[in-house]
Protein backbone atom coordinates (compact mmCIF):
# COMPACT_ATOMS: atom_id res chain seq x y z
CA UNK A 1 0.00 0.00 0.00
CA UNK A 2 2.86 2.27 0.91
CA UNK A 3 3.90 1.48 -2.47
CA UNK A 4 0.97 2.51 -4.22
CA UNK A 5 0.76 5.68 -1.68
CA UNK A 6 4.40 7.08 -2.82
CA UNK A 7 3.82 6.47 -6.83
CA UNK A 8 0.01 7.82 -6.89
CA UNK A 9 1.12 10.97 -5.07
CA UNK A 10 4.10 11.46 -7.29
CA UNK A 11 1.85 11.00 -10.54
CA UNK A 12 -0.03 14.03 -8.12
CA UNK A 13 2.78 16.32 -8.21
CA UNK A 14 4.18 15.60 -11.84
CA UNK A 15 0.35 16.57 -13.09
CA UNK A 16 0.71 19.89 -10.82
CA UNK A 17 3.96 21.01 -12.11
CA UNK A 18 2.85 20.34 -15.86
CA UNK A 19 -0.79 22.51 -14.89
CA UNK A 20 1.43 25.43 -13.67
CA UNK A 21 3.99 24.90 -16.45
CA UNK A 22 1.01 25.55 -18.92
CA UNK A 23 -0.22 28.38 -16.66
CA UNK A 24 3.47 30.04 -16.62
CA UNK A 25 4.02 29.94 -20.20
CA UNK A 26 0.85 30.58 -21.64
CA UNK A 27 1.64 33.80 -24.35
CA UNK A 28 0.44 37.35 -23.07
CA UNK A 29 -3.08 38.51 -24.99
CA UNK A 30 -1.90 41.69 -26.33
CA UNK A 31 -5.18 43.03 -27.37
CA UNK A 32 -6.90 43.72 -30.72
CA UNK A 33 -7.71 47.51 -32.27
CA UNK A 34 -10.07 48.59 -34.78
CA UNK A 35 -9.10 49.96 -38.43
CA UNK A 36 -11.21 50.92 -40.95
CA UNK A 37 -10.00 51.09 -44.44
CA UNK A 38 -11.82 53.56 -46.70
CA UNK A 39 -11.40 53.81 -50.68
CA UNK A 40 -11.96 57.01 -51.99
CA UNK A 41 -9.12 56.66 -54.66
CA UNK A 42 -10.82 57.46 -58.03
CA UNK A 43 -10.40 55.06 -60.69
CA UNK A 44 -9.11 52.57 -58.46
CA UNK A 45 -11.08 49.19 -58.59
CA UNK A 46 -11.75 47.04 -55.68
CA UNK A 47 -8.06 47.25 -52.83
CA UNK A 48 -6.56 44.68 -50.88
CA UNK A 49 -5.32 45.99 -47.19
CA UNK A 50 -2.54 43.75 -46.18
CA UNK A 51 -1.99 43.83 -42.75
CA UNK A 52 0.64 42.23 -39.65
CA UNK A 53 3.08 40.72 -42.57
CA UNK A 54 6.26 41.88 -43.97
CA UNK A 55 6.28 39.93 -47.16
CA UNK A 56 4.67 39.58 -50.38
CA UNK A 57 1.05 38.09 -50.56
CA UNK A 58 1.00 35.37 -53.20
CA UNK A 59 -2.62 34.83 -53.53
CA UNK A 60 -5.92 37.51 -52.88
CA UNK A 61 -8.35 34.52 -54.18
CA UNK A 62 -9.86 34.73 -50.00
CA UNK A 63 -8.69 38.26 -49.30
CA UNK A 64 -11.51 41.28 -48.03
CA UNK A 65 -11.43 43.69 -50.64
CA UNK A 66 -12.74 47.40 -50.15
CA UNK A 67 -13.93 48.81 -53.29
CA UNK A 68 -14.19 52.40 -54.45
CA UNK A 69 -16.51 54.57 -52.64
CA UNK A 70 -16.83 51.45 -49.71
CA UNK A 71 -15.11 50.66 -46.36
CA UNK A 72 -14.51 47.79 -44.30
CA UNK A 73 -13.49 47.39 -40.09
CA UNK A 74 -10.29 45.46 -39.97
CA UNK A 75 -9.29 43.73 -36.27
CA UNK A 76 -5.54 43.68 -36.11
CA UNK A 77 -3.71 42.92 -33.07
CA UNK A 78 -2.12 45.76 -31.72
CA UNK A 79 1.91 46.54 -32.08
CA UNK A 80 3.36 48.31 -34.96
CA UNK A 81 1.87 46.68 -37.57
CA UNK A 82 2.70 46.94 -41.80
CA UNK A 83 0.17 48.07 -43.16
CA UNK A 84 -0.15 48.64 -46.63
CA UNK A 85 -2.41 48.49 -49.91
CA UNK A 86 -2.73 47.24 -53.08
CA UNK A 87 -4.78 46.91 -56.10
CA UNK A 88 -6.56 43.21 -56.09
CA UNK A 89 -5.51 42.69 -59.78
CA UNK A 90 -1.71 43.63 -59.34
CA UNK A 91 0.80 40.68 -59.50
CA UNK A 92 0.35 39.46 -56.02
CA UNK A 93 3.44 37.30 -56.53
CA UNK A 94 5.69 39.84 -56.29
CA UNK A 95 4.44 42.77 -53.98
CA UNK A 96 6.33 43.11 -50.81
CA UNK A 97 5.62 46.63 -48.61
CA UNK A 98 8.75 48.26 -49.52
CA UNK A 99 7.85 48.08 -53.20
CA UNK A 100 7.65 51.79 -55.33
CA UNK A 101 4.20 52.46 -56.38
CA UNK A 102 1.86 50.91 -53.36
CA UNK A 103 -0.77 53.04 -53.00
CA UNK A 104 -0.06 53.09 -49.47
CA UNK A 105 2.59 51.97 -46.99
CA UNK A 106 3.30 52.49 -43.41
CA UNK A 107 4.14 50.91 -40.01
CA UNK A 108 1.15 52.28 -37.62
CA UNK A 109 1.29 51.90 -33.95
CA UNK A 110 -2.28 50.58 -32.95
CA UNK A 111 -2.45 50.28 -29.63
CA UNK A 112 -5.27 48.13 -27.62
CA UNK A 113 -8.76 48.73 -28.02
CA UNK A 114 -7.62 51.53 -30.39
CA UNK A 115 -10.39 52.84 -32.88
CA UNK A 116 -8.27 53.76 -35.89
CA UNK A 117 -9.60 55.46 -39.72
CA UNK A 118 -7.41 55.18 -42.43
CA UNK A 119 -8.85 57.26 -45.19
CA UNK A 120 -7.19 56.47 -49.02
CA UNK A 121 -7.53 59.26 -51.43
CA UNK A 122 -5.99 61.20 -54.12
CA UNK A 123 -6.21 62.43 -57.20
CA UNK A 124 -5.61 58.54 -58.83
CA UNK A 125 -4.15 55.40 -57.94
CA UNK A 126 -0.67 57.13 -59.37
CA UNK A 127 -1.20 59.74 -57.01
CA UNK A 128 -2.71 58.07 -53.80
CA UNK A 129 -2.92 60.12 -50.67
CA UNK A 130 -4.28 59.26 -47.05
CA UNK A 131 -5.96 60.60 -43.77
CA UNK A 132 -5.00 58.75 -40.84
CA UNK A 133 -6.90 59.25 -38.03
CA UNK A 134 -7.53 57.74 -34.44
CA UNK A 135 -11.08 58.32 -33.23
CA UNK A 136 -12.47 59.07 -30.36
CA UNK A 137 -16.09 58.37 -29.72
CA UNK A 138 -18.39 59.11 -27.76
CA UNK A 139 -20.51 56.40 -25.32
CA UNK A 140 -24.31 57.07 -25.56
CA UNK A 141 -26.73 55.60 -22.45
CA UNK A 142 -29.95 53.94 -23.28
CA UNK A 143 -31.84 56.87 -21.96
CA UNK A 144 -30.71 59.52 -24.78
CA UNK A 145 -31.93 57.98 -28.33
CA UNK A 146 -29.00 59.75 -30.20
CA UNK A 147 -26.15 59.11 -33.10
CA UNK A 148 -23.23 60.69 -33.50
CA UNK A 149 -22.16 62.16 -36.83
CA UNK A 150 -18.83 63.22 -38.20
CA UNK A 151 -18.15 65.01 -42.18
CA UNK A 152 -14.52 64.37 -43.62
CA UNK A 153 -13.78 66.23 -47.31
CA UNK A 154 -12.22 63.69 -49.24
CA UNK A 155 -12.37 65.58 -52.42
CA UNK A 156 -8.56 66.09 -53.89
CA UNK A 157 -8.54 69.42 -55.31
CA UNK A 158 -11.46 70.85 -53.81
CA UNK A 159 -12.31 73.95 -52.93
CA UNK A 160 -13.24 74.17 -49.37
CA UNK A 161 -16.77 72.91 -48.60
CA UNK A 162 -19.62 74.23 -46.19
CA UNK A 163 -22.30 71.64 -45.25
CA UNK A 164 -25.73 72.42 -43.69
CA UNK A 165 -29.02 70.73 -43.16
CA UNK A 166 -31.57 71.30 -45.97
CA UNK A 167 -34.00 74.28 -44.92
CA UNK A 168 -30.84 75.51 -43.09
CA UNK A 169 -28.38 78.31 -43.65
CA UNK A 170 -25.51 77.66 -45.94
CA UNK A 171 -22.69 76.72 -43.43
CA UNK A 172 -25.01 76.07 -40.45
CA UNK A 173 -23.18 72.84 -39.65
CA UNK A 174 -20.16 73.11 -41.16
CA UNK A 175 -18.78 76.90 -42.19
CA UNK A 176 -15.58 75.14 -44.23
CA UNK A 177 -14.27 71.53 -44.46
CA UNK A 178 -10.53 72.18 -46.36
CA UNK A 179 -9.52 68.69 -48.20
CA UNK A 180 -8.61 66.05 -45.76
CA UNK A 181 -10.37 68.36 -43.01
CA UNK A 182 -12.35 66.36 -40.71
CA UNK A 183 -14.93 67.42 -37.99
CA UNK A 184 -15.57 65.80 -34.29
CA UNK A 185 -19.03 63.63 -33.77
CA UNK A 186 -21.68 65.82 -33.43
CA UNK A 187 -24.61 64.35 -31.25
CA UNK A 188 -27.99 64.73 -33.42
CA UNK A 189 -31.34 62.88 -31.77
CA UNK A 190 -32.09 59.64 -33.30
CA UNK A 191 -35.42 57.91 -32.48
CA UNK A 192 -38.72 57.13 -33.42
CA UNK A 193 -40.02 61.14 -34.39
CA UNK A 194 -36.43 61.78 -36.45
CA UNK A 195 -37.56 61.04 -39.43
CA UNK A 196 -33.85 61.82 -41.63
CA UNK A 197 -31.36 63.88 -41.98
CA UNK A 198 -30.70 65.63 -45.21
CA UNK A 199 -27.11 67.38 -45.78
CA UNK A 200 -26.77 69.89 -48.14
CA UNK A 201 -22.60 69.61 -49.57
CA UNK A 202 -21.64 73.63 -51.11
CA UNK A 203 -19.07 74.91 -52.13
CA UNK A 204 -18.00 77.02 -49.20
CA UNK A 205 -16.77 80.57 -51.39
CA UNK A 206 -20.05 80.47 -53.43
CA UNK A 207 -22.89 78.62 -52.05
CA UNK A 208 -23.58 76.72 -54.97
CA UNK A 209 -24.45 73.37 -54.45
CA UNK A 210 -22.24 69.96 -55.29
CA UNK A 211 -23.81 66.97 -53.50
CA UNK A 212 -25.56 65.84 -50.91
CA UNK A 213 -26.60 62.99 -48.14
CA UNK A 214 -30.00 61.72 -47.28
CA UNK A 215 -30.52 59.52 -44.59
CA UNK A 216 -33.78 58.88 -45.78
CA UNK A 217 -32.82 57.23 -48.81
CA UNK A 218 -30.71 54.73 -47.23
CA UNK A 219 -33.49 53.35 -45.60
CA UNK A 220 -36.65 54.02 -47.73
CA UNK A 221 -38.31 56.32 -45.34
CA UNK A 222 -39.03 54.34 -42.51
CA UNK A 223 -36.74 56.94 -40.25
CA UNK A 224 -33.38 56.83 -38.69
CA UNK A 225 -33.98 54.93 -35.78
CA UNK A 226 -35.10 51.89 -37.90
CA UNK A 227 -31.94 52.73 -40.44
CA UNK A 228 -30.28 49.01 -41.00
CA UNK A 229 -26.54 50.00 -42.03
CA UNK A 230 -24.29 46.37 -41.99
CA UNK A 231 -26.77 44.81 -40.34
CA UNK A 232 -27.06 47.46 -37.08
CA UNK A 233 -29.30 50.19 -36.08
CA UNK A 234 -28.16 54.03 -35.85
CA UNK A 235 -29.31 55.08 -32.40
CA UNK A 236 -26.42 55.39 -30.02
CA UNK A 237 -23.87 54.32 -32.40
CA UNK A 238 -21.22 57.04 -35.04
CA UNK A 239 -21.05 57.29 -38.06
CA UNK A 240 -19.17 58.94 -40.57
CA UNK A 241 -20.59 61.08 -43.83
CA UNK A 242 -17.68 61.00 -46.95
CA UNK A 243 -17.34 63.08 -49.68
CA UNK A 244 -15.26 62.29 -52.27
CA UNK A 245 -14.75 61.93 -56.09
CA UNK A 246 -13.97 65.29 -58.49
CA UNK A 247 -16.05 68.21 -58.70
CA UNK A 248 -14.34 68.82 -62.74
CA UNK A 249 -13.63 64.15 -63.40
CA UNK A 250 -17.13 63.38 -64.85
CA UNK A 251 -16.29 59.71 -64.73
CA UNK A 252 -15.43 59.84 -60.83
CA UNK A 253 -18.17 63.28 -59.74
CA UNK A 254 -18.68 64.69 -56.09
CA UNK A 255 -20.32 61.82 -54.14
CA UNK A 256 -20.91 60.81 -50.65
CA UNK A 257 -20.92 57.52 -48.57
CA UNK A 258 -21.77 56.50 -44.93
CA UNK A 259 -19.27 54.59 -43.19
CA UNK A 260 -19.84 53.08 -39.55
CA UNK A 261 -17.97 53.33 -36.88
CA UNK A 262 -19.01 52.83 -33.34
Amino acid sequence: MKYKEIYSLLIGVSLIGIACQKTTTAPAVSGVAALTVVNAIPNSGPVVPVINTSGAIMYFSSAQVVGYGGSYEYSPVAGNDTVYVVQDNSDTANIGPKVIGLMYYNILGLKKSGIYSLFLCGTDTTSPDYLFTTDTLAYYPPSDSVMGIRLVNLSTGSNPISINLEGNANGSEVGSLPYKGITGFKTYPCNSTTNDYFFVIRDAATGDSLTQFDFGSQNNGYGLVNIYNGGLLLTFRNVTIAVYGSETDMNNPLNTMLINNY
